[in-house]
């Protein structure tokens, strides 16, 4: 019997060797890989930035509506500053824990692959989402955000993190300058891989950025932004545009097609605002903008006014904002353009009058080009109405004309109007009692609340009135 057991436990032994040899190998599985591609993140992470700040509940209601863009027939409590917490907590969650999260953890693939050009990319999709946060909230988490043994990060002031933003665009540029690695165009849904223009859209951000912080106290911006356009890596033409390129099909069409059309959510109208401006101008992007309603005519709701069911007697959208395919726009050309005619027309880049009108007509016709009728530019471009002749005048002419080419852009329409102050617009109707004035930013996540509330409360601090919609950001006029 002992000799069997004996037996038996060679024979075991020899079995389990040859299940060992090259079992790594034998059970490992392709479709199941150790390490990701850091190419393969880029995609997804434009796509989730892009969705937080378009969607319709988001850019639309606290964007477009803030903006006086849309006007909202029905369940307009947003449009009447009244926003659900729970949507303010999700562009929060989306930006932080998925946008910027995953592109810092794309740039740690690339950097151990070696791709200097993705980490480029890399820092600019963060920059621009640090930046947008800041815009929308005020002082946000910065130097602790998204370090995993950092569970309560502090709340850098909104100083800080325009600091913060400026340095990785300028670290970006000089990535992509001479930058290796390639990156596949299935993977790049903005540039097709193509890293001149992510060079491009990184000091084009920083020119956003330099302009947006013009005002704010103690800022001298005039040097770098006279560096930025020195160096000559600003976007040139149409074609530079950065957008993401929406499918057919949803859950990857538009975020506006995917609300009003395929959710059938017919209560988005466009604002008597907007309607009436363009009008006054005689502006062909009217029809573009807008559709005409059941009696023929051009009709805007009045900004906070309900009217409940008669989703045909106003203006919808029109269909080519109704588009599946519709791009979604990260920075186009047009709004560089404006910011240089803003730059000329303040002194900060040389040429006065001269430059910032010719800036100024570059950023019309290229937004007239994204809308489909360039050809209309020219003779809407002369109009007395529309050219201007002194400082004063083209302060506000260049507003209006950016405010008017950010249709579509919800956040950055509303954010750009609370730089400038342009076009003056007024409170909406039946606006909630304690929100007198329109909002200059939104409520803090309310998690943080609980869960960081010693860094929120600081934070809430800093803001005149604290964590309210109407307190003032640092930048604002």
């Amino acid at each position: 019997m002992k000799k069997i057991s004996i037996l038996f436990i060679a024979l075991l032994g020899l079995f389990n060797a040859s299940c060992d040899k090259d079992f790594e190998e034998v059970n490992t599985t392709p479709n199941k890989p150790v390490a990701v591609p850091a190419h393969l993140l880029l995609g997804n992470i434009v796509r989730l930035h892009q969705n937080a700040v378009y969607h319709m509940q988001r850019g639309g209601d606290m964007g477009m509506c803030w903006a006086q863009h849309v006007s909202k027939v029905q369940y307009n409590d947003e449009e009447k500053y009244i926003p659900r917490i729970n949507v303010i907590d999700d562009i929060w969650d989306v930006l932080y824990a998925n946008v910027i999260s995953d592109s810092k953890s794309m740039y740690d693939l690339a950097d151990a692959e070696g791709n200097t050009n993705l980490k480029g990319i890399s820092l600019i999709l963060q920059a621009n989402t640090f930046q947008i946060l800041t815009d929308l909230y005020g002082p946000v988490p910065y130097t602790e955000a998204c370090n995993p043994t950092i569970l309560k990060p502090a709340y850098d002031s909104q100083e800080v993190v325009y600091k913060g933003v400026l340095d990785l665009l300028t670290r970006a540029d000089a990535l992509l300058a001479n930058g290796t690695g390639s990156i596949p165009a299935s993977s790049d849904l903005v540039y097709g891989g193509d890293t001149s223009k992510w060079r491009k859209l990184a000091n084009s951000l920083k020119l956003k950025a330099l302009m947006r912080i013009s005002k704010a106290p103690g800022m001298n911006v005039a040097s770098q932004i006279q560096a930025l356009v020195n160096a000559g890596n600003l976007m040139s033409s149409t074609s530079d545009s950065a957008q993401l390129k929406y499918l057919k099909a949803q859950p990857d069409a538009n975020p506006i097609y995917e609300t009003i059309v395929f959710g059938t959510r017919a209560e988005y109208k466009m604002s008597s605002v907007l309607v009436t401006k363009l009008q006054g101008l005689t502006d062909p992007r009217l029809p573009v903008f807008a559709s005409k309603n059941n009696a023929g005519i051009y009709v805007g709701n009045t900004p906070g006014v309900e009217n409940t069911g008669n989703y045909v007697g106003f203006s919808s959208l029109g269909s080519f904002y109704l588009d599946p395919v519709l791009p979604g726009v990260i920075l186009s050309y047009a709004q560089v353009e404006f910011l240089l005619a803003a730059a000329a027309n303040e002194g900060y880049i040389p040429g006065g009058n001269a430059a910032a009108l010719l800036h100024y007509n570059k950023g019309i016709t290229s937004n007239f080009e994204f809308n489909g009728i360039g050809a209309s530019a020219p003779a809407y471009i002369a109009q007395g109405n529309v050219t201007f002749g002194d400082q004063t005048a083209g302060r506000q002419k260049i507003a209006e004309q950016t405010w008017i080419a950010l249709f579509g852009q919800g956040f950055e329409a509303w954010t750009e109007w609370r730089r400038t102050g342009f076009p003056v617009l007024l409170p909406v109707a039946n606006a909630a009692p304690s929100v007198p004035t329109i909002p200059s930013r939104l409520y803090y996540n309310s998690i943080e609340v609980s869960l960081n509330k010693a860094n929120y409360e600081a934070a809430s601090a800093t803001l005149t009135g604290g964590d309210k919609l109407t307190s003032r950001l640092w930048w604002m006029n």
